[in-house]
């Protein structure tokens, strides 16, 4: 899953529209669709997006916690 695979999650899980999330972060509904689109892999204002989409920045970024054994 990318980055823009849990935008979009996130967002549709809280309810919210690319607009109404892009507002709230100040950013233009493009930019969320670009974002959720993986056409911007790495968003300067990831901590201002997992705010607002209530999760952890590294979630958001790397997706979710793996172990392996050693």
């Amino acid at each position: 899953m990318t980055l823009g695979n849990r935008v979009k999650q996130r967002r549709k899980l809280l309810g919210y529209t690319q607009y109404v999330l892009a507002k709230q972060i100040g950013l233009t509904q493009q930019a969320i669709n670009r974002i959720e689109s993986d056409a911007i892999s790495r968003p300067r204002f990831i901590l201002e997006l997992a705010q607002v989409l209530e999760c952890d920045p590294e979630w958001l970024l790397k997706g979710p916690l793996v172990l392996t054994k050693d």
